[in-house]
């Protein structure tokens, strides 16, 4: 808008985009001005500088007194006298705060006025737009300077508000501190740009309410930072400053968009507010006649934000409530209810959007949780039921639970709690359906056709089947203690018969004539042979040695005694003794030779007289007669003639008789002399042939001469057969027990004692090791036959025993429901119990049909009550929790995955019920439908008593409900969605304006409020 100038009477025009030079320039260049003080501006008197006086008030009279006397001047000094009055000087154009443009004398102090600019919506040229622009652009900076300075200058105001309560208190003159802001003002005033003193009054409005809505938005959005921690926070913060910062930034929790925009629209409400109190309250006033000073202006500087914004956001919310009715009675004309909303019962029309939008908020504010996910939670929880997965029934609409129940939300709970005050037949009907559905799943467990007879049948048979295993395993080990010991018969059969004197005496006998007459006999008949027709029996042999030795037996005085040899031999054998005469040396006796067959005959009987000799004592005689033996020898042996009868005595002496005192040797001698009787049989008095084993047996040094005689000999074979026989006859005689079996200790001990004999005999000696190993190994098997045999005994009695504590015996002596009682009764071997019982009759199916109908009797017997519901008996939920809590693992072992799935959702039906009974029933929700200013009720209670007044009020409520409304259609449709799982979650999830949701941050402006009164203190 153009700018109007008064100059010398006129009115003048400017464009509003002229600076003060630019008047003073145009103004100068007017025709008939002249530049002198009288044309530019009208004399100022000292009257017209005094402001008016408040109305009431006059100025004191001057006092009639004379002037003060003057104190003497110090010496040297005088006072200046006055001067002449000074020559006004040019003028210059200034602005009156109404916006109007004057020329006063420019010797006088004046201070900086505001530009006369109208007010316009648009700028009239370019230099008008960028002067907005400018005014626009310092407001905003001056918002970001005040947000940078805003803690220090309150930290300044609060020193300031100290100090002058002690100046006041005190008298005192302290200084105030200076805001920060005044003294980025000072330090920022070089800079190019408009002085807000000299904006007029739309620029200033202008700038201030940039400069408030900046700080508030700037602030805002640093504190809207914080606000995702403040949400997912779920305890206050530790430290002072932590929970102011979080009590300034939860207003940006919810709808931070929202919550910016109340604040950028309270922020320009502040300024519009600030700038009305720069130009209407003065710095200093009066109120009702008391003089304030500037205490009015400080007031106002705090108050004025605070008034300002809550009026810009009480003009928001009218014109948002304005929209949004309109926006009501449009949809309301325009548009039903979507799909999932019901018709109206009543008039079988569509509900409108706004009783939909009213329902969907009535039910979403009793929530305790989210909306979306109780309503999410109702779909599955609801699908879970009328479509289940693990092959349970699908539970009947009519019998599903109703939503809020199906939420487990306490608040959605509580809503239903009210509603089933209201219209409790419809909900004790679906309470009955759905207890009846779960009864119906449990009563469906039983099986009254199952023959509970085969669970009993099937233990007996299991019992006959344990008791023929343990009665088969004792016979199995009775027949191996039967077979160990007829093993050991057999084995010591052939030793029963030998086990008797005769047999040893037999095999004695046989061992004699193989060694006697099979053997020695023969031998000694082919040395006497070969002896007897040998060619040196004729031969002349010397007999020098044969007479020394003769000569050496007379000398010791050991005479041969008559009898000792034969006498003729002896004389025959003394004529043959050379004589030689010592005088002449002619041989006057025989020739000193004897025949070989006379020696060899001689030598017959010197063996014979030397045991004589020896047995009478004479033993002198025995050497003496040995000694001649051995000469007699000598000469045959050297003899030719009696060579090969010498090889083969050789022979026959190793066999026989080696050495004098050898067994054999001994034996063979006795034979020898025991001679023949008239019969031509060998005299064996001395010798018994029955005895024969046992003399070459008691001895290993005797029984060692057995194979050196018996060697050779064709009676070998025979001879070593008899031994054994003979041995075989001692060791049964020794080591047969009474049964016929072999002792394998004293069989040991046998062995162990002809050791050494039957070394000699390798053959004989294995064979008798072997039957002594398996005597032993006899023993042992028959000892450990017999202990399998005892082992089984026992574990047979163990098994009856242990079959009448099990399932078995218990099955067997109670009915199988007394068995199901105890087991879903408890103990800590309930499992083990119910897993014997399932593998017993796991492969008999009328068994295990039995068993499962016992167990769900018994199940269904525990839970149910007495009180019908529908066609069945009521399940109680306490006793159907404590049986899944307990039991749960034992049903699951006793039921099919299906029947478990309809056991567990009864009782997930029933669970329901039991969260409503965990929440507090509500009351009547009459103080709900009708809402009476609580003012209103105490003024009536106040006037007419809480008796009266509280029956006014009643009768006020039912005379407002029985006002038309649309509250009856919201009812409705919550209600109808207490009984549809999917309308409730779609009011659930349905979107709703949330009216409690800040729109401003009310702390922000009071932090605003109290900076801009600290800055201008």
């Amino acid at each position: 808008m153009p700018q109007i100038i008064d100059f010398e009477g006129k009115q003048h025009e400017f464009p509003d985009d002229f600076t003060r030079a630019d008047i003073q320039r145009a103004l100068s260049s007017i025709p008939g001005s002249k530049p002198s003080a009288e044309k530019v501006s009208p004399k100022i008197s000292f009257e017209d500088l005094i402001p008016p006086l408040p109305p009431g008030f006059q100025l004191d009279a001057p006092p009639q007194s004379a002037a003060p006397a003057l104190p003497p001047l110090p010496p040297g000094f005088s006072l200046d006298q006055p001067g002449a009055p000074a020559t006004p000087q040019m003028a210059v154009p200034v602005t009156t705060p109404q916006g109007r443009i004057y020329v006063a004398p420019a010797d006088v102090p004046q201070q900086p006025k505001p530009v006369d600019r109208p007010a316009s919506l648009l700028p009239s040229s370019v230099g008008g737009a960028v002067r907005d622009f400018t005014v626009g652009a310092q407001g905003v900076g001056k918002g970001l300077a005040d947000i940078a300075t805003g803690p220090l200058d309150l930290v300044a105001g609060a020193q300031n508000l100290v100090t002058g309560g002690i100046n006041r208190v005190f008298d005192t003159n302290i200084p105030y501190a200076i805001p920060a802001s005044k003294l980025l003002e000072k330090a920022t005033s070089v800079l190019p740009g408009i002085d807000p003193a000299t904006m007029s009054r739309s620029e200033k409005l202008a700038y201030d309410a940039n400069r408030f809505g900046t700080q508030a938005v700037g602030t805002g959005a640093m504190l809207a930072q914080r606000a995702p921690q403040v949400a997912e926070a779920v305890v206050p913060s530790e430290t002072f400053l932590g929970r102011v910062g979080d009590a300034f930034a939860r207003p940006y929790v919810e709808t931070p968009t929202r919550a910016h925009v109340g604040d950028a629209i309270g922020g320009i409400g502040a300024g519009v507010a600030v700038n009305a109190s720069d130009n209407y309250v003065p710095n200093d006033a009066s109120v009702f006649g008391h003089y304030v000073g500037h205490g009015l202006k400080d007031v106002t500087n705090l108050l004025a934000p605070l008034a300002g914004a809550s009026g810009a956001n009480t003009l928001q919310a009218s014109v948002e409530g304005l929209g949004g009715l309109i926006r009501n009675i449009a949809s309301k004309t325009l548009s039903t209810a979507p799909a999932p909303i019901p018709l109206n019962p009543s008039t079988k029309a569509p509900y409108s959007q706004s009783d939909v939008d009213r329902a969907a908020a009535k039910l979403q504010s009793a929530t305790t949780g989210s909306p979306r996910a109780l309503a999410q939670d109702i779909r599955e929880n609801a699908a879970a039921l009328e479509r289940p997965e693990d092959g349970a029934v699908p539970l009947q609409a009519s019998a599903m639970p109703t939503s809020a129940l199906l939420s487990r939300d306490p608040g959605l709970i509580a809503a239903e709690q009210g509603a089933r005050l209201k219209s409790s037949p419809d909900f004790v009907k679906r309470d009955q359906n759905v207890k009846a559905a779960a009864a119906e799943r449990v009563e469906a467990m039983r099986d009254p056709e199952a023959d509970l007879g085969s669970v009993m049948r099937r233990a007996a048979e299991a019992r006959a089947e344990r008791m023929n295993a343990a009665k088969g395993d004792i016979l199995q080990r009775e027949d191996a203690v039967n077979s160990v010991d007829r093993i050991r018969r057999d084995q010591g059969q052939p030793l029963g018969a030998v086990a008797n004197t005769e047999a040893r005496a037999n095999a004695s006998r046989r061992f004699d004539r193989a060694l006697v007459e099979d053997t020695y006999l023969p031998a000694r008949a082919e040395k006497n042979r070969q002896f007897d027709t040998a060619p040196g029996r004729n031969d002349e042999l010397p007999a020098d040695d044969v007479f020394g030795a003769i000569d050496r037996i007379r000398r010791q005085a050991n005479d041969l005694a008559p009898g000792t040899l034969p006498e003729d031999f002896m004389r025959r054998l003394d004529a043959l003794r050379p004589v030689i005469d010592p005088e002449t040396g002619t041989n006057l006796g025989g020739p000193g030779t004897a025949n070989g067959g006379d020696l060899a005959d001689l030598r017959k009987f010197i063996g014979p007289a030397q045991q004589q000799a020896q047995a009478r004592g004479n033993f002198d005689l025995a050497d003496n007669l040995a000694a001649l033996r051995r000469s007699i020898n000598r000469t045959i042996e050297d003899a030719p003639g009696y060579a090969e009868a010498n090889t083969n005595y050789r022979g026959f002496a190793e066999r026989f008789r080696p050495e004098p005192n050898d067994a054999m040797a001994k034996f063979t001698r006795a034979i020898d002399r025991g001679g023949q009787n008239a019969d031509g049989e060998l005299n064996r008095g001395a010798t018994p042939p029955s005895e024969t084993a046992g003399r070459f047996l008691a001895t290993p040094e005797s029984a060692a001469t057995v194979p050196r005689a018996l060697q050779g000999s064709p009676a070998m074979t025979a001879g070593e057969t008899a031994l054994r026989d003979h041995y075989r006859s001692s060791l049964a005689m020794s080591a047969l027990n009474p049964d016929g079996t072999i002792n394998p200790a004293r069989a040991a001990a046998w062995a162990n004692s002809h050791a050494e004999i039957l070394t000699q005999f390798p053959a004989i000696r294995r064979e008798f090791d072997d039957i002594v190993t398996q005597a032993r190994r006899g023993e042992q098997l028959s000892s450990q036959a017999r202990a399998d045999l005892e082992a089984a005994r026992t574990s047979r009695k163990a098994t009856e025993a242990e079959i009448d504590r099990s399932v078995i015996g218990t099955l067997l002596r109670e009915d199988p429901r007394d068995a199901a009682t105890k087991i879903l009764g408890g103990g800590y071997d309930s499992s083990r119990k119910l897993d014997e019982i399932n593998a017993l009759v796991r492969h008999d199916a009328q068994a295990q049909r039995g068993w499962k109908a016992a167990m769900s009797e018994v199940l269904a017997d525990k839970v149910q009550s007495t009180r019908q519901v529908g066609e069945t008996l009521e399940v109680q939920f306490a006793r159907l929790a404590k049986e899944f809590k307990d039991n749960e693992t034992l049903l699951a072992k006793t039921f099919s995955p299906e029947e478990m799935n309809n056991l567990r959702q009864a009782h997930k039906i029933l669970s329901y019920f039991k969260e409503a009974e965990k929440r507090a029933t509500v009351g009547s929700d009459t103080a709900e439908k009708i809402g009476i200013p609580t003012a209103v009720q105490l003024g009536f209670r106040h006037l007419y008593g809480d008796l009266k007044g509280g029956g006014i009020i009643k009768r006020m409520k039912l005379l407002m409900e029985m006002l038309p409304s649309g509250r009856q259609n919201v009812d409705e449709i919550v209600n109808a969605a207490w009984f549809d799982p999917n309308l409730a979650a779609y009011l659930l999830e349905r979107p709703v304006k949330n009216y409690d949701v800040p729109r401003y941050n009310l702390d922000l402006r009071r932090l605003i409020a109290a900076a801009n009164a600290s800055r201008d203190q």
